[in-house]
């Protein structure tokens, strides 16, 4: 996964993940520790025959558990979301002890899917 440094912040921009399914998919481990990853950009590509509801989240990697809800999006049969800086919220998820805990930004659907995939991308801006 690439990351940008511009103007003295560094962007991260996730690989297109299949989430077609109710069980989290990591879009992207929050690590270094103390670093808060922030929402910049979000892709998302229901190529479905059928609504979804996606899910945004923090995502325990080392408890394989479910943290937050951070951002649900209705993402209509056939079609595309993209969401800039100004449409999303100043949320984050943070690692704060690695020993313990290793957070990432996650993402699972309301439904699993009936045909087609659905496909999340990422654009994070470290804080």
């Amino acid at each position: 996964m690439p990351a940008v440094i511009e103007n003295g912040k560094t962007y991260i921009i996730t690989d297109l993940i299949d989430v077609s399914g109710t069980d989290p998919k990591v879009l992207y481990t929050c690590m270094p520790p103390y670093n808060k990853f922030t929402l910049h950009k979000v892709y998302i590509y229901n190529k479905d025959s059928e609504d979804h509801e996606v899910i945004l989240g923090a995502y325990d990697t080392t408890g394989a558990s479910w943290s937050q809800d951070k951002l649900i999006l209705k993402v209509t049969a056939g079609s595309t979301v993209i969401l800039g800086p100004d449409d999303l919220p100043r949320d984050f998820v943070m690692t704060t002890d690695p020993s313990t805990a290793i957070m990432a930004w996650a993402a699972k659907l309301d439904a699993a899917v009936t045909a087609n995939n659905v496909k999340v991308k990422l654009e994070l801006v470290i804080l």
